[in-house]
């Protein structure tokens, strides 16, 4: 496991984001170290077994904040059919405690207990979904290796303490990412990127603490999300299992809210 107070230094030195060096995009040779600092990375987190996943379950808790203090972290379970089928239930027991969120492609529906309604995703919050699965590291990695159009490249090196850099990578999809490794294990440490938003421009920055090694591929256990210097979310993972039977049922639209399960 990471050293928890050299990960906290990490952070903490990256929210500055001192650069030590950054580089020149034109130069060719800055293409190659960043095609080979991110194999490297996806080397780090699993290498072909990260590559090949197809589902993913996971488990844990997410804390929203609230102006940058976090309140009452929320159970939740997670059921993801790649691309694009993801299935997330939050709280726990009886059907009025929990609410779910479910998407299939360009379609999606949410259940809420304490309501008891079921209604279809309106065209702002499917959007929504595919931004935040564009954005997902997992997603990112696997784009950047997989997807012939995307541009990936070394950006430059942060200092992180006297003496200490870690390389960047800048790696663009439909957005241009900038990924900063740790300078140890080469793994994920943030990932950045900004987004045009009503009230301007916005930037967004997970970063990524305690990574454990599941069914064969690291992940962060820890995943905070940050927008434009201030917490908005935690997400905290008990439990993540890979290439499991989902059941192709728990994305289908239930007839009526009584009928969820």
């Amino acid at each position: 496991m990471n050293n928890p107070w050299k990960a906290i230094l990490l952070i903490t030195v990256l929210s500055l984001t001192v650069w030590a060096q950054k580089a020149d995009p034109n130069d060719p040779a800055n293409v190659e170290k960043g095609k080979k600092l991110l194999q490297q990375t996806v080397e780090a987190r699993g290498g072909a077994v990260f590559l090949g996943f197809k589902t993913i379950e996971s488990q844990g808790q997410w804390t929203p904040f609230d102006q940058g203090a976090s309140t009452i972290p929320i159970p939740f379970h997670d059921f993801i059919i790649l691309p694009d089928k993801e299935r997330t239930e939050f709280g726990k027991g009886k059907k009025k405690d929990r609410k779910i969120n479910v998407n299939v492609g360009n379609t999606g529906w949410v259940y809420d207990g304490e309501a008891e309604t079921l209604k279809d995703q309106n065209e702002k919050q499917i959007k929504d979904f595919h931004e935040n699965r564009e954005s997902d590291l997992d997603m990112v990695l696997r784009a950047a290796m997989q997807n012939k159009d995307a541009e990936v490249s070394f950006y430059g090196r942060a200092e992180t303490r006297p003496g200490e850099r870690a390389d960047v990578i800048s790696i663009k999809l439909k957005t241009t990412f900038l990924l900063m490794l740790d300078p140890y294990s080469k793994l994920p440490a943030t990932l950045s990127y900004e987004k045009a938003e009503e009230q301007g421009t916005a930037r967004y920055e997970y970063r990524f603490n305690q990574y454990v090694p599941y069914d064969g591929v690291k992940f962060p256990n820890i995943v905070d999300l940050y927008k434009n210097g201030i917490q908005i979310s935690r997400v905290n993972y008990q439990g993540i299992k890979l290439n499991v039977d989902i059941p192709e049922a728990l994305f289908v639209k239930p007839a009526n809210a009584k009928a969820v399960k």
